[in-house]
């Protein structure tokens, strides 16, 4: 008996059976409206899931940053794609793409809960609105198109409603605030509020009277932000200069036309970039240039001012003729030298013909020092020429050079060579990146049988745990009714066996 109530306990706490009951498919099956329950509890909330969740898209769009030289022949340092990379993703491009496609608006229809959105999806036409007629609630295809939407500051990020109520108007209401506004189509509608002006021009509407659409003005600056955080911008292999930008939406055409914004800004920067750059220089090398030319001017005029001094254009010639003139005074000198020596044997000193052979000697002296004194002077200006010419032929050199030059910027800036280049733009995604609602509902499907089979398994183990405890209680009252207990069984046991 002892052993019976030692297994009996031991069924109990190992959950009476339980690896019978827990495993057994027939058990688990037994329970077969648990499982169905709970299968089409989980199948339901899996496809009301299913229907809200909103598939999403990728697309992506491919940069190449080129390590060509400039046309020009300088230097040009490689830019890593790390830089490129915040480039991309800078305020700087990513402000303008915002406000090129206005993704600080929100203009969205008013759907249904839960259901609106893939009914609207599979509707291509202009519905009836509301559900009964109430409601305003859009079925299909209708939209509105909103050129502006100003609002103050204090009413950012507030939803405004706007309501078709004929062929061209529309009401623009906020409950919260009280504004109320009447406008019509291709006419800017305006309200003053206590807050500040709202501003509101809708260039086309697309809707039946009764469509109502929510309008929301948010932030530039966090839109931007937000815009920062979805891009995913890397570059595609080491040290390959080749980038890759995706962004994943809901909507493929706007996610589409937001990386081909990016990449367009992008490439439009570079350009203007390359195009500053290349004037900046323009203006350096034009000023050079002026520069150069000056000083050529100036030169000239200091080469015709030596000539003109000297009266002449051709001072070479000048110094051959000084020449000439010298050697024929000297040989006059010579001779009349000669005279005054046979003189002198003969005369005195102040006979008249030696005083006039020493005053003819004397004025050769004077003719000869003064072909000497031009001599010298032509000899400094030839020096002075040949300095001149020689700065003159450095600075026709430079000036050739920075012609050159400036030629090849200007060729730069006409060809607008950039060193990036979009080799890839991004295309309208037409396959989700997500689980369709197929897949969806039929995961919830396997997930509630999953969680069915669980439940029943559970349930199994907790029903042959109480029934084995219940069991063990039974056994022990019927052993008290007999009057016997485990420690008087015991006694009598090892009595007997002792006798």
């Amino acid at each position: 008996m002892n052993r019976y109530l030692q297994h009996l306990r031991k069924k109990g706490r190992d959950g009476g059976g339980l690896s019978d009951s827990f495993f057994h498919y027939a058990e688990i099956l037994r329970n077969g409206w648990l499982i169905a329950g709970v299968a089409a509890l989980v199948t339901a909330l899996g496809i009301v899931y299913a229907l809200i969740q909103t598939p999403m898209y990728e697309a992506n769009i491919l940069i190449q940053i080129k390590r060509n030289a400039p046309p020009s022949g300088e230097f040009q340092v490689d830019v890593p794609a790390a830089t490129e990379v915040e480039i991309l993703r800078s305020r700087s491009i990513l402000t303008r793409v915002v406000s090129s496609l206005r993704l600080d608006m929100s203009v969205e229809p008013k759907r249904f809960p839960v259901v609106g959105a893939c009914i609207a999806g599979q509707n291509r036409n202009i519905s009836t609105p509301g559900l009964f007629g109430q409601g305003g609630y859009v079925w299909g295809a209708d939209n509105v198109q909103v050129a502006s939407f100003e609002v103050p500051k204090a009413m950012l990020q507030r939803p405004f409603v706007l309501s078709v109520t004929g062929r061209d108007a529309f009401t623009l209401g906020q409950e919260e605030l009280g504004v109320r506004l009447t406008g019509r189509v291709g006419q800017v509608a305006q309200v003053s509020t206590r807050y500040g002006p709202i501003v509101l021009l809708v260039s086309a509407v697309h809707a039946r009277p009764g469509a109502q659409f929510v309008i929301t003005r948010s932030s530039t600056f966090q839109v931007v932000e937000q815009l920062q955080r979805s891009l995913t911008i890397s570059e595609r292999g080491k040290q390959s200069n080749v980038i890759g930008v995706s962004l994943r939406g809901s909507r493929p055409e706007l996610i589409s036309a937001i990386l081909n914004a990016v990449g367009k800004e992008y490439i439009q920067q570079q350009v203007a970039q390359k195009t500053f750059d290349a004037k900046n220089q323009l203006q350096f090398y034009d000023q050079q240039v002026a520069e150069s030319k000056q000083r050529l001017q100036k030169l000239d005029a200091r080469l015709n001012e030596v000539l003109r001094l000297h009266g002449t254009s051709d001072l070479g010639e000048e110094t051959r003729l000084l020449a000439q003139q010298a050697v024929a005074l000297q040989a006059k000198l010579a001779e009349r030298e000669q005279r005054r020596v046979e003189l002198s044997s003969r005369f005195a000193e102040l006979h008249p013909e030696v005083v006039t052979v020493n005053r003819h000697i004397a004025e050769l002296h004077r003719d000869l020092e003064a072909i000497e004194a031009k001599r010298k002077t032509i000899a400094s200006a030839q020096q002075e020429i040949v300095i001149v010419n020689r700065d003159k032929q450095i600075n026709n050199e430079m000036n050739i050079a920075l012609l050159n030059a400036r030629h090849k910027l200007d060729a730069l800036a006409l060809s607008n060579n950039v060193n990036v280049r979009l080799v890839d733009q991004a295309e309208v995604p037409t396959q989700a990146v997500t689980m369709g609602l197929t897949t969806r509902i039929i995961m919830a499907v396997f997930l509630g049988l999953l969680l069915g089979v669980a439940a029943s398994m559970l349930k199994n183990a907790i029903v042959g745990r109480h029934q084995g405890a219940r069991e063990f209680d039974s056994v022990r009252r019927l052993m008290a009714g007999a009057g016997l207990t485990e420690s008087g069984d015991d006694g009598r046991e090892k009595k007997s066996t002792e006798s």
